[in-house]
């Protein structure tokens, strides 16, 4: 799943003491001048899907019983962000902080990523030993 399906939530975790509901969105889409007004849409889409599993409570499905303090929607961006961007989310933050709700960018590179897999793999190995 990726930023560009909307039908889906990307990834779904609970903090370590449980209060706090994860999601991940991952954004492999570029900043181009020429797409920035597409990719904030389809942004915006994805959030929209998030908050609706928020308010609808879905995530029970997942984890029944659990109510959640808080929740933090961490995007994974492959490109740096655009200004517009930043902008969106800090608006965004301003109005979803009231429903206890947080929207955490990070730009993580290609070779981040691959790295980190590597590390994992070696970690599984190890207790697979």
């Amino acid at each position: 799943m990726a930023v560009d399906d909307s039908s889906y939530v990307d990834a779904i975790a609970i903090d370590h003491d449980g209060k706090t509901l994860i999601m991940m969105i991952s954004d492999h889409l570029d900043w181009e001048a020429d797409f920035e007004f597409d990719h904030l849409t389809i942004l915006q889409e994805k959030l929209n899907t998030y908050l609706w599993f928020i308010e609808s409570k879905q995530y029970q499905e997942v984890y029944p019983g659990i109510e959640f303090e808080s929740f933090l929607i961490d995007i994974r961006f492959l490109h740096n962000m655009s200004e517009n961007c930043m902008k969106y989310i800090d608006v965004a933050n301003r109005k979803l902080s009231l429903e206890n709700i947080i929207i955490v960018p990070k730009f993580v590179s290609e070779a981040t990523e691959i790295h980190h897999k590597k590390d994992d793999w070696k970690k599984l190995q190890v207790l697979m030993a």
